[in-house]
């Protein structure tokens, strides 16, 4: 069990690292859909947005949603409120969206997605996949 944990813990921390920003999230913006490559196309499963319900590690549960009338961003709910999210292009290939004001920040893997809170420096949420 300690060994799940240790290894879980490094995992995510490569992870978190390998689609850290050098610019503060204060300063990061909004890109648009269709200017970030690994979105445009909706054909490729691996780099497509996965919405819907999303059951996480300790029983928390995450709903994203497309924004209809903003294409680069989503909707997460998340404990009862629902954070409007913008895309923000990473190195890595993973689809990361934020929201500066909140400092929420959802990270999508093909292995699985996590919830981020920037400003705390903490995590909200990890292992999360749909049913």
């Amino acid at each position: 069990m300690i060994a799940l944990r240790l290894t879980s813990t490094l995992i995510f921390t490569a992870l978190l690292a390998s689609c850290a920003s050098k610019v503060p999230l204060s300063e990061t913006q909004p890109m648009p859909l269709a200017a970030i490559p690994m979105l445009q196309s909706p054909a490729s499963a691996k780099t497509a947005l996965i919405a819907g319900n999303f059951r996480c590690e300790l029983g928390n549960q995450v709903d994203v949603s497309a924004d209809p009338q903003h294409p680069d961003a989503i909707n997460v709910a998340w404990k009862g409120r629902s954070y409007p999210l913008r895309a923000v292009t990473t190195s890595t290939g993973a689809l990361r969206y934020e929201d500066a004001a909140s400092g929420h920040v959802w990270i999508q893997i093909p292995a699985k997605s996590m919830l981020l809170n920037a400003k705390a420096g903490q995590q909200l949420a990890n292992e999360c996949k749909t049913r």
